[in-house]
């Protein structure tokens, strides 16, 4: 074996003072390395069981062959093998890496050492080549460079403030946040200590800190307040220690990340919660939210004061909110907020929740689907409206309306009972009493030639007198109750009363009755009820409306009753109009009171109509 390759193994590291026998089995025993000879040609010329375990020939399949085997061919087409060899004639020796291949075809990442083997003259003889398989070493440091390029990436455009101190506080690395927060360059900060870039107290404060870690081992986290030149800022400290492989703390880390604007925040939500918990507790309205992939709820306190109960009593869930409900109501505001879900739209409903103690309250709930930019729903929001008392308003205004409808009824009975008494009253006693003084006074007027003259005038005027005064009776008893009303039907009383008004006032009036039969079988309140309507209808046309025509037209449907009474006068705007004036509430009350129903259409300029229905 030639010296030169002892030579060689030795500055490799491989052997220290070997003889020759020594030198022969160390080559050929080691594996981690491929050792073998080239010759001056660089054809293969020995070879190693390293050799073969790295690039998988055999000593018979390799040796006299060129060592250009292993390059690629790119490599070998750019003259990578014969320049290698022509610098370690140059300089007695190559060094490089590069990627290499195996007999099946396979690369591998290789550190190569060429050295030149010479003869005692000094002539080139050949080459020793030492080949070694780094693919895991390069692909480890490859691995190595791209987390610390990734580890440089992130630290850099983080938001939050890193760095780290070595165990004397000594700072070993700052991100460009530490370095924007603090207006330092890095040559200011490495090598540095705390103490030697900021005021005594924030300094003590860092020491202090970091003492604690180094201490138990253990990362620790607080809040840190500094005054900026912006004002006072507040951080997130977290330090933790950086151990070596030994398992000895050798560094501490620290992340910092700003809170000011989270606190100024937070602070604004307690105070906004504190004003919405006021507002809930003064408007009786209560809320909750469901999470509904965590299934997370939460009440508001007023919400619990709705139910009865406490939060330590029921813990906030959809299950117990059902549950508050009333039996009946329980199905409904479930499927409502699941429909909700699915079809992506508000809800409202009202729902009963009954007290621990068995008291009932009304709720009136208002609920939205809160959905991600996807459409998927995060959040059900529900508001509690405690509508209770309003309930009892509402039933209480009920029935007062109701009171107050039957009080209206009972006193237009009472009215056309009084009407019917009074005319009766006038037909039976005054109205046959004249009818006899009229009769006496006429059999006297017969035999008054042997009066004298101013006693026969006077007997004349008497029976005048009585005459005008039967008319006169006669006309009150109709209006107090037009016997044709009784007799033949609303619109034969119409049309009577009509002529007379007619008559009176000189305005057209034209009463068109268009079922003749349904009217005449209607019930005597609604006969009565339209009957005044028509009668103060006309009234307010003579009042107010100077018209030169009145059209009323009566007709029926199978159920009701009904009346148009329509002028040609000036009209009026009803939302201008003062209420209850015109006799508007009169008409109202009256076809209520029959159970019917008013209403008024008006224009100014087009007249006014009037048009009322009563159940027959």
């Amino acid at each position: 074996m030639n010296p030169d390759l002892r030579l060689v193994a030795r500055e490799a590291g491989v052997l220290a003072d070997p003889t020759d026998q020594q030198f022969r089995l160390l080559v050929s025993s080691v594996t981690d390395y491929a050792i073998y000879l080239l010759d001056g040609a660089g054809r293969v010329a020995s070879w190693n069981a390293g050799a073969e375990r790295i690039k998988g020939y055999r000593a018979d399949e390799i040796v006299g062959r060129s060592f250009s085997e292993f390059y690629s061919p790119e490599d070998r087409a750019q003259g990578v093998p014969e320049r290698a060899l022509d610098r370690a004639r140059r300089e007695g020796r190559f060094e490089g890496e590069g990627w290499r291949l195996r007999k099946d075809g396979s690369r591998f990442w290789a550190m190569v050492v060429i050295d030149t083997v010479r003869n005692d003259a000094g002539e080139v003889i050949g080459f020793a080549k030492i080949t070694r398989d780094i693919s895991e070493r390069r692909e480890m440091e490859q691995r190595l460079r791209e987390s610390e390029e990734r580890m440089r990436a992130f630290t850099t455009h983080s938001p939050a403030l890193m760095c780290m101190k070595d165990r004397d506080g000594r700072y070993r690395f700052a991100n460009d946040r530490f370095l924007e927060r603090y207006n330092l360059r890095p040559e200011q900060v490495l090598g540095r200590t705390d103490a030697e870039l900021f005021p005594r107290r924030q300094a003590l404060a860092a020491a202090a800190h970091d003492a604690e870690v180094l201490a138990r081992g253990e990362p620790l986290q607080y809040e840190e307040r500094a005054s900026m030149a912006d004002g006072q800022r507040v951080s997130l400290v977290s330090k933790f220690p950086v151990f070596d492989a030994t398992g000895v703390v050798t560094a501490i880390g620290v992340v910092a990340s700003d809170i000011t604007d989270r606190r100024v925040t937070e602070q604004a939500l307690r105070e906004q919660r504190t004003l919405l918990a006021e507002a809930q507790k003064i408007a009786g309205l209560g809320s909750w939210e469901w999470d509904p992939d965590s299934g997370r709820v939460s009440w508001s306190e007023e919400l619990y004061r709705i139910f009865g109960v406490t939060a330590q009593d029921v813990p906030p869930s959809f299950e117990n909110y059902l549950e508050r409900l009333h039996p009946e109501d329980r199905q409904q505001s479930g499927s409502m907020v699941a429909r909700a879900l699915i079809d992506n739209r508000p809800f409202s409903m009202l729902e009963r929740v009954v007290r621990p103690g068995g008291e009932l309250r009304y709720v009136r709930s208002q609920g939205d689907v809160v959905r991600n930019e996807r459409g998927k729903p995060i959040k059900v929001l529900v508001a509690c409206f405690d509508i209770t008392e309003q309930r009892h308003s509402e039933s209480a205004l009920r029935q007062a309306a109701q009171d107050l409808h039957g009080l209206t009824r009972r006193l237009v009975q009472a009215e056309e009972a009084e009407r019917r008494r009074l005319a009766r009253e006038l037909h039976d006693r005054v109205g046959q009493s004249l009818s006899a003084l009229n009769i006496n006074l006429d059999i006297i007027s017969r035999d008054s030639q042997a009066l004298p003259p101013a006693l026969r005038q006077r007997l004349e005027d008497s029976l005048g007198l009585v005459d005008g005064t039967l008319q006169s009776i006669e006309s009150v008893m109709a209006d107090l109750r037009p016997p044709l009303l009784d007799e033949y039907g609303l619109a034969a009383a119409l049309g009577w009363h009509s002529e007379e008004w007619t008559r009176r006032t000189g305005v057209q009036v034209t009463v068109t009755d268009r079922t003749p039969d349904a009217a005449k079988g209607a019930r005597p309140e609604a006969a009565v009820a339209l009957f005044r309507i028509a009668q103060e209808a006309l009234n307010n046309v003579l009042k107010h409306a100077q018209a030169k025509s009145v059209r009323i037209d009566v007709s029926a449907t199978d159920e009701e009753l009904v009346l148009d009474v329509h002028d040609d006068g000036r009209g009026f705007d009803p939302r201008a109009a003062r209420r209850g004036r015109w006799g508007m509430t009169t008409m109202r009350e009256r076809a209520e009171a029959a159970g019917g129903q008013l209403h008024v259409d008006a224009t100014p300029g087009q007249g006014t109509r009037i048009h009322a229905r009563v159940p027959l």
